[in-house]
């Protein structure tokens, strides 16, 4: 078992039909974690690459879902780790960091601010209120175009460029400027981990044919702390504040995870080893 942190499956990136994952240690038995994933219908290719401690899974949406297959990875590294509980995290954890356009137009709105509060600047924009916006809407758009090249989508948060857009007819520009990139950035400013969950293995014995079995236990991800949560849910209201309601809903891995149990029985398939398959439980 892993001595001071648990082992972490994460999805670092995704698109219809394809997914990659990392692990944070390298799985003990490789083929038996690949053959336990490759094994279920709707799998086109998986592999390994040792380097990185990574899968690269290929497979129809329609026959399998991507959650499936990462709480699969997730399942078999824990079995090689002594049954340790695993994270299953939706994306990469990272350090709060700005690119430089948003540092940019961060001074640029401080700057435009700063005029207001000196009250060199009457109730009209000024070319300084001109700038701030500009450069928040060059900040805005690089940013996803930037996300949109390293994982071929972006960030519901960029929608608030339409209100800021519209802010510059209506004259409420620096107000709008500032709402923008708080709504944009503002999550790069704190270090939010991820959503995700807890999975873990609790052995079963005298199911079936009275050979030992697996329940695998799915649970709120218990090291994300009250404060991210109460952040992220803030975060998500400004953005519906902004877009109109018009954003898809979020939901998180947990509320995905229930859908697969449904449409299987509550049961994971498709294990070789286990034929009668894994009951799911969630606490």
């Amino acid at each position: 078992m892993i001595a001071s942190k648990k082992p972490v499956v994460t999805v670092v990136h995704s698109l219809p039909g394809r997914v990659r994952t990392r692990m944070s240690v390298a799985p003990r038995d490789v083929q038996r974690m690949l053959a336990g994933v490759r094994e279920h219908p709707g799998m086109e290719s998986i592999s390994f690459s040792p380097v990185t401690r990574s899968i690269l899974a290929r497979f129809h949406p329609h026959e399998i879902s991507q959650e499936e297959i990462v709480l699969r990875i997730a399942f078999h590294l824990s079995l090689d780790y002594d049954a340790a509980p695993v994270r299953l995290l939706t994306e990469p954890e990272q350090r709060p960091t700005l690119g430089g356009s948003a540092t940019v137009s961060a001074a640029l709105l401080a700057l435009s601010l700063v005029m207001h509060g000196l009250k060199m600047a009457n109730g009209s924009p000024t070319r300084w209120d001109w700038l701030a916006g500009l450069g928040t809407v060059g900040a805005v758009v690089d940013h996803a175009w930037k996300e949109l090249r390293e994982r071929g989508t972006f960030d519901p948060e960029v929608l608030s460029l339409a209100y800021l857009v519209t802010a510059f007819v209506r004259g409420n520009l620096l107000t709008a400027s500032v709402v923008t990139w708080l709504a944009s950035f503002g999550r790069h400013l704190v270090a939010i981990p991820p959503t995700g969950v807890q999975v873990r293995p609790v052995e079963v014995r005298g199911r079936g044919n009275g050979q030992p079995g697996y329940e695998v236990m799915i649970s709120p991800d218990v090291d994300a702390p009250e404060r991210v949560r109460i952040l992220s849910a803030l975060q998500g209201l400004l953005k519906y504040a902004i877009t109109g309601g018009g954003a898809i809903p979020f939901r998180s891995l947990l509320e995905e995870l229930r859908d697969v149990s449904k449409v299987h029985g509550e049961v994971l398939e498709g294990f070789g080893r286990m034929p009668q398959g894994i009951p799911i439980r969630f606490n």
